[in-house]
Formats: structure tokens, C-alpha cells, sequence
């Protein structure tokens, strides 16, 4: 016979379970706002019948409801995918942050201009150079032109220096939060443990933390997150595993200086581990800061670099084989005096940006007349029978005396009293008409101002005629232009000059992962 009380506890059962409904609906509620926080469920079964027996036989009558388990509403799955993309959240922000910042060490606007605009200004003056070519007013510019574009260079390279500098500070900052979490993260473990231990109960809002902890860490780095038969956390990032059921490994950070440029390099490695593993993260905030400071801020100073290189090689090699107005030679426009830097190359990346710089010679007395705006090439010989030998021209020009200026074109005839020559002006005037005087009997004429001419055998026959023009003197810039021509078309293989700058004056959005 069921006991009269019966219908009294089916109702108290169900009494309780909509209380607990209640209370988990008000926590709910409560919590509406917290971070991390999962919606919780009441989970009820009906309660064991209890068996009557009617006037048909055996019937089960229901004796109500029980409370189960309070479980949060969550699924793994995509807590999960949901970590692996807040990791790619991550690495995208601060590559985002960091491109920025790049951005704006060659930023191009008034009143911070970048190095393609300081270029553009030195090739500028080069221009007016080549037009002007004694002109001391031009050549003050082509050497202040120049002090600009050695200053942007080794400006910018200070700024990515500092950069590097400073995400070194936040990766330490960011390791020392590796370690607060997962040292949190091996604490829930524990109680979660416990609380759990017999799969009786569920830490619903212990386990929110923890997985709050893991949303946090996620963006740092690429976690992975195993559960085990516990219902501890395992946490692996990168190549390590930083929690587990014994134990949170902690991170450091260890440093050592840059081979090329010096600076600061600064890695995570494993605390305490013999000999020091290093910590490679595949993506996160961590990666991104990796990749700043071992990719693409030194990827840029290598590329100024590059813009030193071609600098003290190429273009000084150029500016070493043309003459200043006092017609000397053999002179560099940047770099030290004396050193041919092709064949004594400084030994690193940073020693040629270090090396930059206007050569000091230039700022000496007459030092603007050491700017090598024109050549000593003489334009190739013609001549009028090609079966006679041909002529050759050697010496250095030195302009006449007054005519520094002009013009000179040589026109050359055997005759049967020995080689004649006349020069005329750019105007085709006559400056001057005489008999060479032969040289030692060597088969060679000594011309005016400094040169020789020779004739290869077998010799002139009377009525062969050579001509060959000479450069403008100090007037010339026909160097000034070759200059000019270099930075914005390099020729050697190594000088990718006009390359360069366009890619680090118009610097490619990051694309997120």
C-alpha cells in the first residue's frame, strides 16, 4: 500500500527541481555581463516509479522529478576553433600595429620626409648640376642634397632599431603574461579536479574561468588544449607544454646581439631548461613580434643598407672616375676619402650604413670644387680612310687658360710636312691651327693642353684626317648626369636602388591570417 506522504514528496521533489531551475536562472541572469561566463542548464530526470498493483495487475506510478546536473551550455568544439582563430586575431592586430609603425619611419608626407623624397631631391640637384656644371651655388646643393639623404638614411634606421628595442619590452611583458596564466590555469586545474573527481559534479563556473584564461592566452600564441581523465587542462603553445596535471612551465626571455647591426635580439626560451629550449610560436601576438624583430624591421635595415651599399660602391665609383673643377679625381662623393669601397667593403650590414656619410673632404677649403660633375672622356676618334692606322688620344685635358668653358672639337690631317691640327670653338669657330710636334720618335703627336695623339701602324697616308671632341671644361656636367642616371636606374646586379625605395616608400598593408 503507498504510503500517504507520497503525493506530498512527488510534489516536494518537483518543488526543489523549479527552485534550482529558479536559482540557476537568476545566476544566469546575474552574470549576464561577466566575462567568459556560460549560460548554465538545470539537466532533470523523472525519479525511480514506485509499483502499484490495480484491479488489471502491476501499474508504475511516477514519484516526480530529480535534479541531475547543472551543466553550461558550451561545446569544445568550438571553444577550440574559436582559440585557434583569436590566434590568428591576434597575429593580425599587432602585424597591424607594427606594419603601422614601419609605415611611418618612411612616411612621405610634410613635414616627415621619407627617404624616396630626400633621394628625389639629390637626384634633383644632380640635374641642376649637370646644366650648370660650374656653378658654386649647384654644387653646394648636390652636397647638401646629399647630407639630407645620408641623415634620412640612418634616421630611419635608428627608428627600426628603436622599434626592435621596443618589442623586445613588450615581449618580455607578454612572457611574464604567459606565466599568469598558466600558472592561474594549473591552480583551476586542481579544483577542478577535485570538485569533479567521480564525474559526480561539474565546476561550471571554475571551469569558465579557466577557459577565460585559455581565450586570453590563445590570442599570445597558438594553444593547443588537451583534457584529460581528470579533467585537468593539458596547455601546449608553440612547441612546449606549459600546463599540465603536475606542473606550469614557466617562459623567459634570454638576448644577444644582432651579427649584422648589434642591437638587441631577444628570444623566449624555457625556464630552466639545460640546454635553453627555445619557444617558437607558429602565430599569435607572440609571432608577430618574432617576426618584427627577425623579419621585417631588419628586413628594412637591410634594405637601407642596400641604399648605403649603393651609395659608397656605385655611385662613388662613378663620381671617382670623373673630375672637379680643379680637376682633380680619384675622389668619393660618400664615405671616407681614399677607400674604394668595392674593393674593401665594410664587413656587415650595419658597418655600411654606419660608413654613410658626405665625404669630409668636400667641406674643406675649395672642397665644392672636388664635386666630380664632369669627365675626362674623350669622344671616340673618326677617321676618314679606315685602311690608314688608327688614332689614339691620351692625356688629361687641361682647358685653355680663359676658355674653360668652350667647346673644343680637334680636327687632325697628315700632311706631307707631318700632322696638322685645328680646333674649333662649339660655335665651329677656329681657336687655333698648328703643326703637331712629333714625340720621341715614337710614332706619337703632342697635342695642346695635355694630350697626345698616336697613330697605329701602318700609319697615316698625306690626306688621311682624325677628329675627336674633348670635354666642356669646368662648364661640363656630362658626369653630373651619369650621376644623376645611377640613382634612378642602377646598373650593377647588387644595386637595386630604384627597387628598394619603391618598396619601402609605398609599404604593403598586412594581410590577416
Amino acid at each position: 500500500m503507498r504510503s500517504t506522504f507520497s503525493g506530498l514528496n512527488t510534489a516536494t521533489r518537483g518543488l526543489y527541481a523549479q527552485q534550482v531551475a529558479l536559482d540557476t536562472t537568476g545566476h544566469n541572469i546575474s552574470n549576464s555581463n561577466t566575462e567568459g561566463y556560460s549560460r548554465q542548464r538545470v539537466n532533470t530526470s523523472t525519479t525511480r516509479p514506485e509499483t502499484i498493483y490495480g484491479g488489471v495487475g502491476q501499474m508504475q506510478v511516477g514519484t516526480g522529478v530529480s535534479v541531475d546536473t547543472i551543466t553550461r551550455t558550451r561545446n569544445s568544439f568550438l571553444d577550440q576553433q574559436m582559440w585557434k582563430e583569436s590566434a590568428s586575431l591576434g597575429y593580425g592586430s599587432t602585424s597591424d600595429t607594427t606594419w603601422g609603425k614601419v609605415e611611418g619611419v618612411f612616411r612621405e608626407e610634410a613635414p616627415d620626409f621619407g627617404v624616396q623624397t630626400v633621394l628625389n631631391n639629390f637626384w634633383n640637384s644632380w640635374q641642376t648640376l649637370s646644366s650648370y656644371g660650374s656653378n658654386a651655388s649647384s654644387r653646394t646643393a648636390v652636397r647638401e642634397r646629399g647630407a639630407e639623404l645620408t641623415e634620412a638614411v640612418k634616421h630611419a634606421s635608428e627608428q627600426l632599431k628603436n622599434l626592435i628595442k621596443d618589442t623586445n619590452e613588450n615581449m618580455i611583458v607578454k612572457v611574464s603574461d604567459i606565466n599568469d596564466i598558466t600558472g592561474q590555469i594549473f591552480a583551476l586545474n586542481r579544483q577542478v579536479s577535485n570538485i569533479e573527481v567521480g564525474d559526480r559534479d561539474h565546476a561550471n563556473d571554475l571551469r569558465d574561468k579557466r577557459d577565460l584564461l585559455v581565450d586570453k592566452l590563445s590570442k599570445l600564441g597558438n594553444v593547443r588544449v588537451y583534457e584529460n581523465a581528470n579533467h585537468n587542462y593539458i596547455v601546449q603553445m608553440g612547441d612546449v607544454t606549459l600546463v599540465d596535471a603536475n606542473r606550469a612551465t614557466k617562459l623567459g626571455t634570454v638576448s644577444g646581439p644582432d651579427p649584422d647591426y648589434g642591437y638587441e635580439v631577444r628570444s623566449v626560451v624555457v625556464q630552466g631548461s639545460v640546454p635553453l629550449q627555445k619557444v617558437e610560436f607558429a602565430s599569435g601576438e607572440m609571432r608577430a613580434m618574432q617576426e618584427a624583430n627577425t623579419t621585417l624591421a631588419k628586413g628594412y635595415l637591410d634594405k637601407l643598407a642596400t641604399v648605403s651599399k649603393f651609395l659608397l660602391q656605385d655611385f662613388n665609383g662613378i663620381h671617382r672616375t670623373g673630375y672637379g673643377s680643379d680637376n682633380s679625381t680619384n675622389t668619393n662623393f660618400f664615405g671616407k676619402d681614399g677607400i674604394d669601397y668595392k674593393t674593401n667593403p665594410p664587413a656587415t650590414n650595419g658597418e655600411w650604413l654606419k660608413a654613410l656619410q658626405v665625404n669630409s673632404e668636400l667641406y674643406a677649403a675649395a672642397g665644392l670644387e672636388k664635386i666630380a660633375a664632369k669627365t675626362a672622356d674623350i669622344k671616340s676618334v673618326v677617321q676618314s680612310n679606315a685602311s690608314g692606322g688608327a688614332g689614339t688620344v691620351t692625356g688629361s685635358y687641361t682647358p685653355p687658360a680663359g676658355s674653360e668653358n668652350k667647346f673644343m672639337n680637334f680636327q687632325l690631317t697628315m700632311t706631307a710636312n707631318g700632322l696638322q691640327y685645328s680646333i674649333r670653338d662649339e660655335h665651329q669657330n677656329v681657336v687655333e691651327t698648328n703643326m703637331a710636334a712629333a714625340s720621341n720618335g715614337t710614332g706619337g703627336y703632342t697635342l695642346p693642353y695635355g694630350l697626345t695623339f698616336t697613330i697605329a701602324s701602318p700609319g697615316a697616308k698625306v690626306g688621311d684626317s682624325y677628329s675627336f671632341s674633348v670635354p666642356q671644361g669646368n662648364a661640363s656636367g656630362d658626369n653630373a648626369t651619369l650621376l644623376a642616371n645611377a640613382l634612378k636606374e642602377p646598373t650593377a646586379a647588387e644595386s637595386v636602388l630604384k627597387g628598394v625605395l619603391k618598396r619601402v616608400s609605398g609599404l604593403p598593408k598586412i594581410s590577416r591570417r
